[in-house]
């Protein structure tokens, strides 16, 4: 295997992995530390794909197109756009929201939390608020924030209590601090 071969095959291998993480971290609300990790990834996928691009082909011509980076570009350029539209935490939520709905729905007053896993989200903190229930789903975000789900069905929950922005149906997305 060529040496421009092979850093294709790495440069995609580290797209996919790169493109899975991120789409993984944006499926929680909140922006958390592990988002600031994959950062500094995205440039360096851009340069594993784009270097091999760069060596000379026949008759000593630079940035020859290269079939195989249709597989990458597609990749960033799809990651970038489930993330701008918001598809990754929507598609998870709608996923768990059986196993969330019922679980807050049962939450009491007396509820010692734990760690738990309610559908696709692994819950650290639950409480039962006047008319619903809060869980925390994220914890050390970028503003020392952590951030969950309230199940709130009726009316708008009470912003003494924390920020709230309605996410759907009965669901708003919530966070402990200013």
């Amino acid at each position: 295997m060529r040496l421009s071969h092979r850093r294709a095959v790495l440069g995609t291998g580290a797209t996919g992995l790169v493109s899975l993480l991120t789409l993984v971290e944006a499926s929680t609300p909140g922006l958390s530390y592990w988002a600031l990790a994959l950062a500094p990834c995205w440039p360096t996928v851009v340069i594993a794909l784009v270097w091999p691009a760069r060596e000379p082909g026949p008759g000593g011509r630079r940035w020859r197109w290269r079939p195989w980076l249709l597989i990458p570009v597609a990749m960033v350029s799809g990651t970038v756009s489930l993330v701008v539209l918001d598809a990754p935490l929507r598609a998870r939520f709608a996923l768990s929201e059986p196993s969330l709905s019922r679980h807050a729905r049962s939450v009491r007053e007396d509820d010692q939390g734990g760690r738990r896993w309610w559908g696709l989200y692994r819950v650290s903190r639950v409480e039962k608020i006047p008319g619903g229930a809060r869980f925390m789903v994220t914890s050390l975000t970028t503003d020392w924030r952590s951030y969950g789900f309230a199940y709130h069905p009726g009316r708008a929950p009470d912003p003494a209590e924390g920020v709230y922005e309605h996410f759907s149906g009965p669901w708003y997305v919530w966070s402990d601090g200013p």
